[in-house]
């Protein structure tokens, strides 16, 4: 990224933001003292778009005026301290002891699991109890990655929400991850996983057996991502 200084008051414009909610963005950025404008003038300092190569019309006009334009991830860490605001009410979950904390009939509060797909931010640590036909009822937790290419956002390779953060069908429970990660006892294992793509996150449930491997959810047990 190249060097580029902003003082209070100057303006910022945003442009086909693909990771980021503009209304949160928008948000932090009048927070941090600078202004968010409508379209790119003159009197524009900085243009955030998703892709700093984008060609849209603002990015265009910003080139034509010499305006530097950079990516959202890059102007939340130069200029925003590295993390936009939670929304406030997101439920805070604890990691799993045993397996009465992955209850099979587990009802799904609807208004609850909204409400923690609306605080999904990428690298913010999720806390996600899943049931799928394949895998059982199994936890996740991990850091949120948006997925362009599935339209998802995915916590430790499990889409919990489309890019609308309408939570998927899958997911019973959801929201931030709250507290250490536990060592969990009473027949309930946790899997530590670190992956090249999603990173690394935990899983809790019990071993399974499947075509001749031991698995943790959808997660092979002692798999070469396996950090235990």
């Amino acid at each position: 990224m190249e060097n580029i200084t902003l003082n209070p008051g100057d303006q910022v414009v945003f442009t086909s933001l693909e990771t980021l909610d503009k209304t949160d963005l928008a948000t932090a950025t009048t927070a941090a003292g600078f202004v968010v404008g409508p379209g790119v003038s003159k009197k524009t300092s900085l243009l955030v778009a998703g892709d700093p190569d984008v060609e849209s019309s603002k990015a265009r006009k910003a080139r034509d005026y010499g305006i530097p334009v950079i990516g959202e991830r890059d102007f939340v860490e130069a200029f925003l301290g590295g993390a936009l605001p939670v929304p406030a009410g997101a439920p805070e979950l604890p990691a799993p002891t045993s397996l009465e904390d992955l209850p099979d009939n587990a009802k799904r509060d609807l208004t609850a699991v909204k409400l923690g797909c609306s605080a999904l931010r990428e690298e913010l640590s999720v806390h996600a109890l899943v049931k799928t036909p394949e895998a059982g009822t199994f936890i996740v937790r991990g850091p949120a990655r948006y997925s362009a290419l599935g339209e998802a956002w995915m916590v430790g390779g499990v889409a919990v929400a489309g890019s609308a953060k309408a939570p998927d069908k899958v997911v019973r429970v959801l929201g931030l991850a709250g507290g250490p990660e536990s060592e969990p006892e009473d027949g309930l294992e946790r899997l530590d996983v670190n992956h090249p793509v999603y990173g690394e996150f935990s899983v809790y449930g019990p071993v399974r057996r499947h075509v001749g491997l031991d698995l943790v959810g959808p997660w092979i047990r002692g798999g070469v991502h396996s950090r235990d």
